[in-house]
């Protein structure tokens, strides 16, 4: 497969662009190798990962153990299949990552910790802050969503992993993969992924031209606003993994905006992805950002501790779609926090909010 990233990884060093590619492609070959298994069973050419080794032989110690206590047949024995068909997915493709970029050598002549496998968010989080701290190169791979939903159901939304690199001396680097499609982004440009296609490289704008108003993308947690955000939108798609959704429908597709709950900053990777697919941001403190550069700053200083991330962020082609969205979120949350129905307002003419636009502005622009 043609790889466009400067160095091979061998006689020539990877930077940051090259590693997170490694990274990412490694990523999307282990999720198409997990679906193929889950429905057409495992490939017995192929040789088992080190974890299953692990399993088989710990497997063959327990013939002379006494057997470990497990639920009942039934549906809290499929419910522990698949819990532990899970965790056993998160542990390969850190593992599938892992093993990829040991094989390769990077620009700062140290080897890449990864992160993903082990630990809760907020531990892996802290071990991210370390290696930055001591200038070691570090990989965090996250996944959000429900990886046992995606085993199970294969809805490519439900899941997605967010990819963050950092090298000593460089920006961030950013990816998102999801079941299909990898996106990749920094500061000086951005690339699709499909085991199909190979890589291509974006224009720093959206793959449709033509966005479609009549849609937006939401976290499952705001579905109780869907009678009155369907006023605004007559399909609004809510998402348990906005990440995903947000790949495929917004940068992928013609949904003109997105609301991203952040969930943690290790699982934000779409954040930079997204901008430097052409999209601007608005961030939970109000700033937007439009520019690569000042998303990779913006994560850094969230990823290192220096500011807060926030909870919500809004993602959109334009800032009149930003200003939409946010009056039309905040018009709603706030009805949905009224709890007499006097309360409710009795003038109706704010609903469409005129795309964003305001008639105020511009009289003050006349005047």
């Amino acid at each position: 497969m043609y790889f466009p990233f400067d160095g091979d990884g061998q006689q020539a060093p990877l930077g940051a662009d090259g590693i997170t590619a490694r990274a990412a492609h490694a990523a999307l070959q282990e999720l198409a190798t997990l679906g193929r298994e889950t429905t057409r069973g495992q490939d017995l050419t192929q040789d088992l990962p080190d974890t299953e080794k692990l399993n088989k032989v710990l497997d063959l110690r327990a013939l002379w153990q006494p057997e470990r206590k497990r639920p009942p047949s039934g549906i809290p024995r499929q419910t522990e299949y698949w819990d532990g068909k899970a965790v056993q997915a998160r542990h390969r493709l850190t593992q599938a990552v892992e093993q990829h970029l040991h094989e390769v050598a990077n620009i700062s002549g140290k080897p890449v910790t990864v992160l993903g496998a082990d630990g809760c968010l907020n531990e892996r989080t802290s071990a991210f802050r370390t290696c930055v701290a001591q200038d070691q190169p570090v990989v965090s791979v996250s996944d959000s969503g429900c990886l046992r939903r995606w085993l199970s159901t294969n809805d490519s939304s439900a899941t997605s992993l967010s990819i963050i690199t950092f090298i000593p001396g460089r920006p961030l680097y950013a990816a998102v993969v999801t079941a299909g499609t990898a996106l990749l982004s920094d500061c000086s440009g951005s690339w699709r992924l499909t085991l199909a296609d190979g890589w291509q490289a974006m224009t720093g704008e959206p793959l449709v031209a033509d966005p479609d108003p009549n849609y937006i993308v939401l976290p499952r947690a705001l579905e109780h606003l869907a009678p009155g955000l369907r006023k605004h939108y007559e399909e609004p798609i809510f998402s348990r993994d906005t990440s995903s959704a947000i790949a495929q429908a917004v940068l992928g597709g013609a949904v003109p905006v997105a609301v991203h709950f952040t969930e943690h900053v290790l699982n934000s990777a779409i954040f930079p992805v997204a901008v430097g697919h052409g999209m601007a941001v608005r961030v939970d403190s109000g700033k937007l950002i439009e520019k690569p550069w000042d998303a990779s700053r913006h994560l850094y200083k969230a990823l290192t501790g220096e500011i807060p991330f926030g909870d919500e962020h809004v993602i959109a082609r334009d800032m009149w779609a930003i200003k939409r969205a946010t009056r039309v979120l905040a018009r709603e949350r706030n009805l949905a926090a009224r709890t007499h129905p006097l309360d409710a307002p009795f003038d109706t003419a704010y609903e469409e909010d005129l795309f964003g636009f305001d008639f105020d502005d511009l009289d003050d622009e006349d005047s």
